[in-house]
């Protein structure tokens, strides 16, 4: 049974504003002639998503950046809250190791610091195969930069009562149960795009592909290194919507647009169970309906 948490909030959400990507056909098209000797392209999750352009046949403009400056960035900080991006009751993926194994991060603890509203201090699990360790630690902003995606359509960002984009940047540095023999430190850069409301309210953006964050949501990328043996570094990284840009770092990982599929060479890579449900996170698992 396939688990009952919204693993891919992007398409849904996008799904729900538009309409499902095959929409875009015309109602009474012919359908295609298949040539067997020609492999057929496989929709992926990526593509599907790119639903709120204001013309899906016009050539791609550039994302439009703008820093903000000191006092500017001080205010932002000061006025937004992203406690509620991080949690949420379903796990990030990502790939551990250079062999690109999956592991999974729950956050179960987001707090903004009461001297300094850069920083925010982290807690949660994360499960690397059978083994669930806690961690602990800070995630701090240090860059804020406005952004307009010219490609858009503006009614529909209205619709999302969206008035600003931003995309964000930190260092981050949790540890794990320091108790576990296999525990070590995760250190590196975070990336986040986020749409902000009238009211201030702050949502992730998974709209624009061509930000830092590939339109993931958000994503940490760094390295792991052990507690024991501080020579072993091992390269981590994971994201909300890790399928936006997993493509890119093992080739044909998954295809699909709202049922991901991933590819049959790399289930053994801790993937032939993505579909559970297993709520490990949890000091007593729910049972599914």
């Amino acid at each position: 049974m396939r688990n009952n948490y919204p693993v891919l909030p992007t398409v849904f959400a996008a799904a729900f504003l538009l309409g499902a990507f095959w929409q875009c056909k015309p109602k009474n098209a012919p359908a295609p002639k298949m040539d067997a000797t020609v492999a057929v392209p496989l929709q992926t999750h990526k593509e599907a998503v790119d639903t709120l352009r204001a013309d899906t046949t016009a050539p791609i403009k550039p994302t439009i950046f703008k820093l903000l400056d000191q006092p500017a960035a001080k205010a932002f900080w000061a006025s937004t809250r992203l406690d509620s991006l991080f949690l949420i009751d379903y796990p990030d993926n990502g790939f551990y190791g250079t062999d690109r194994y999956r592991i999974e991060f729950v956050f179960t603890k987001a707090v903004q610091d009461d001297q300094d509203p850069a920083v925010y201090h982290i807690a949660g699990k994360n499960r690397f195969k059978k083994t669930i360790s806690s961690f602990e630690g800070t995630l701090h902003f240090d860059q804020v930069q406005e952004f307009i995606d010219p490609n858009l359509d503006m009614s529909d960002i209205d619709n999302m009562e969206i008035q600003k984009m931003y995309t964000l940047a930190g260092d981050f540095e949790f540890s794990e149960d320091p108790n576990l023999a296999t525990s070590g430190t995760f250190k590196g850069r975070f990336i986040s795009e986020i749409g902000v409301d009238k009211k201030g309210n702050a949502s992730l953006w998974f709209f624009t592909n061509d930000t830092p964050g590939k339109g993931s949501g958000y994503r940490f990328d760094g390295t792991w290194t052990g507690f024991k043996n501080p020579a072993q570094v091992k390269p981590v990284l994971w994201a909300r919507d890790l399928f936006r840009f997993a493509n890119d770092i093992l080739e044909n990982f998954s295809y699909g647009e709202r049922d991901i599929e991933i590819n049959p060479k790399y289930r053994s890579l801790g993937w032939d169970n993505f579909w559970d449900g297993e709520e490990w996170w949890h000091e007593t698992p729910k049972k599914e309906i």
